[in-house]
């Protein structure tokens, strides 16, 4: 009995439990998304290792996969990993975000010094065998070399985390960091495109100066450049058809140049510096609208692009030089054992044109130019093969509003509310389909649902401030467009809808300045343009307005030669701008042109008839002038303007001794026919003088005795 004890107790002490089988099946779990099943072990796995951080960190990862953040968050914190552990800390900022814990995770990025944390680690031996780190309890155990795209995703939670906070100038200053720690970092250059944090011309530089060669071959260098450059603004060229020396703020100076002085060239003077009395000098304190404090604000930019990119730059050292040494003897490594798969340059980049996502931004490149025939047909291929691309929905509600096919928006947001209704593009859809048929209210209900669902979602703030605008409720109007400027630093359009408003509530010179700061965004933009020469037009600078509409007839005309169509009927407007333009600086046969224009792009329009006979009445042909104003009352008989200037030219024309003659020459012969031959006789001019003509009797009849209508026909 003795003995059986002994040899019992001898097997038990030889008996093993293997913490890396076990570690292996939770890898496993997760990989299968059976993540309850994983947790469970994992924890299990951490209490008997003594909770090593790696196993800490699985087992809080199958908290986070399970949608428990505070538990995880919780987990990390109490064993105090997050400051001797690079995943863990990454996983406990992670988990207070999804928590919206965004406080708490500041303070927590505050306490903690990444930069610290990576040289104590990086400053580690290297194993000679594996070139890896020998960090003791490793999460990623053999794979040190993935530090630098770990040290990126901790730089994204953080821009992440004070973009929650409203804090966007350190939100850009961490995502370009993440950037250059990691150039597959995606989400960093996605978050700052996508929420239009930064102007073209800093796009373009922040693509140059990315550690490239350091981190690629040259071959990837050029297929990521290629990549990327599909997702920067559309309003320029691409970015590798110029060199570093040719950036600049503005990439068309010579043309922002020239519209900036046709703008304010001939502005209205008050008075001489001989009449000027000079004025009282008041003692007050300042008073800014808000409209003045957005462009003061947008005069001081509180992030500098430079020094996010000096910043990373500095951090490219030892540290990388390690990370890359230890790479290449990896990648040594794994060559014995996985198979290489190399392709031809020209053939990658011909076949990831296939790719949705470069076929997304084709197509919002074709909807800036205003080819939205092109735009939809692009979209539809696309929709095929993902017909959930959240980018290709986005451009493809919005051509459905431009086109004004409700039907087809309908059945687009009613597909999105049944499969997405917890995402603002549903909903965002929704409120642009009953913005569209003319329900502001509704419209207005589930726009502010979609900003409730993703405040940060610029589109549904713009379509929520064009609800207001329809209304004429301008206050409302640029109160949602003053939150889209907020969230879209580097796009022009919230800019070029204050304007609008601005515009549109007399405030000329305000409107002028956001139309000029939204061309420092896109210069040559048609909409913009068209609006500036709008301005121009009401301070009474006619030769100014026709310089600026000149510029963009020849745009929109250029724009669609190139995609092989007519111009589209929503120009009518910009012709019949012009049209006054020229009439005002009494080039009558140009006004003239451009008004037939207008009629052949839109026809049966009254109000281009009006403008039509009102230039045949300036030119002096009174005839045609009544012709087209008889036209003009056809299609719209309550216009006071045209009946009281058709009165005008009949007076005229009735006034005209070769009209006086005309006539009593029709009534001769009327008279000779009728009249037997022996009684014929000339009749006397008295017996006209007493004839009332079918005007007259209209006009005494049709009188209004309380309608006083002042028509000036100044040119």
């Amino acid at each position: 009995m003795a003995g059986d004890n002994e040899s019992n107790s001898a097997e038990t002490t030889n008996e093993q439990i293997d913490l890396a089988v076990y570690r292996k099946l939770v890898k496993q779990f997760i990989d299968m998304r059976r993540y309850s099943t994983a947790l469970f072990w994992a924890e299990k796995v951490a209490v008997l290792s003594g909770y090593e951080p790696r196993d800490v960190y699985y087992h809080a990862q199958c908290m986070f996969l399970l949608g428990e953040f505070h538990r995880a968050a919780h987990t990390i914190q109490h064993y105090k990993l997050e400051k001797n552990s690079l995943p863990c800390f990454n996983l406990l900022l992670e988990s207070l975000y999804a928590a919206k814990e965004y406080n708490e995770a500041a303070n927590i990025i505050q306490s903690v010094e990444v930069d610290l944390m990576t040289t104590s680690l990086i400053n580690q031996p290297v194993d000679a065998g594996s070139g890896c780190y020998l960090e003791s309890n490793s999460v990623f155990a053999g794979e040190e070399n993935n530090r630098n795209e770990l040290l990126a995703s901790i730089y994204l939670m953080k821009g992440k985390v004070y973009e929650a906070l409203d804090n966007r100038g350190m939100a850009m200053d961490f995502y370009v960091q993440a950037l250059h720690k990691s150039i597959y970092c995606f989400e960093a250059l996605e978050a700052l495109v996508q929420h239009e944090m930064l102007m073209a011309w800093e796009e373009f530089e922040l693509m140059h100066h990315l550690p490239l060669a350091q981190q690629s071959s040259e071959v990837d260098a050029k297929f990521i450049l290629k990549l990327y450059e599909s997702r920067l603004k559309k309003y320029y060229e691409l970015i590798s058809t110029r060199g570093v020396d040719e950036i600049s703020p503005i990439v068309n100076p010579d043309v922002l140049k020239y519209i900036k002085e046709v703008s304010t060239r001939g502005q209205p003077q008050t008075g001489t510096s001989e009449t000027q009395v000079p004025k009282p000098i008041l003692v007050k304190f300042p008073v800014i609208s808000p409209a003045q404090k957005v462009l003061e604000d947008l005069k001081v930019p509180t992030f500098s692009l430079q020094t996010s990119l000096s910043r990373a730059s500095s951090m490219i050292d030892s540290s990388h030089r390690s990370y890359f040494e230890s790479s290449g003897r990896r990648r040594s490594r794994d060559n014995d054992t996985v198979t290489i798969q190399l392709m031809p340059l020209a053939e990658c980049m011909t076949r990831v044109l296939r790719s949705t996502d470069l076929m997304a931004a084709e197509a919002e490149k074709c909807f800036y130019d205003c080819d939205y025939k092109h735009c939809l047909k692009i979209l539809n291929d696309l929709l095929k093969i993902d017909p959930f691309h959240n980018n290709a929905l986005t451009i493809q509600i919005a051509c459905l509003v431009e086109n004004g096919d409700f039907n087809k928006l309908f059945y687009v947001a009613h597909k999105l509310v049944d499969r997405y209704p917890d995402k603002a593009i549903s909903w965002y859809a929704v409120g642009c389909y009953y913005d569209m048929i003319g329900k502001s209210d509704p419209a207005r209900r589930y726009l502010s649902k979609a900003t409730a669902l993703d405040r940060l979602y610029g589109p549904a703030w713009l379509a929520y401030g064009h609800s207001f605008a329809n209304e004429n409720e301008h206050e409302q109007a640029m109160a949602a467009y003053f939150k889209a400027t907020q969230l879209m630093r580097g796009c022009h359009l919230p800019l070029l809808y204050i304007g609008v408003e601005c515009g549109l509530t007399k405030n000329l010179e305000l409107a002028e300045k956001f139309f000029l700061q939204a061309m420092t965004i896109a210069p040559l933009d048609v909409y913009v343009l068209h609006e500036l020469g709008v301005i121009k037009y009401e301070y009474e600078y006619y030769e100014g307005a026709a310089t600026i509409f000149h510029c963009t007839v020849d745009l929109v005309s250029q724009r669609a030669k190139a995609n092989n169509e007519e111009i589209s009927a929503r120009w009518e407007p910009l012709y019949i701008n012009l049209g006054h333009s020229c009439r005002k600086i009494k080039k009558y046969e140009e006004a003239l042109y451009h008004f037939q224009y207008a009629l052949v792009l839109k026809p049966q329009n009254p109000t281009t008839y009006t403008s039509i006979g009102f230039i045949h009445a300036l030119l002096g042909n009174l005839d045609k002038a009544i012709e087209y104003f008889h036209k003009s009352l056809a299609l719209n008989r309550d216009c006071i303007v045209t009946s009281t200037i058709l009165k005008g030219c009949i007076e005229d024309l009735m006034d005209d001794n070769t009209t006086i003659d005309e006539i009593c020459s029709k009534a001769l012969k009327k008279v000779s026919k009728s009249t037997p031959a022996g009684s014929q006789r000339a009749p006397s001019a008295d017996k006209f003088n007493g004839v009332k003509l079918k005007f007259d009797e209209d006009e005494l009849t049709n009188s209004d005795s309380n309608m006083i209508v002042e028509m000036s026909f100044e040119t």
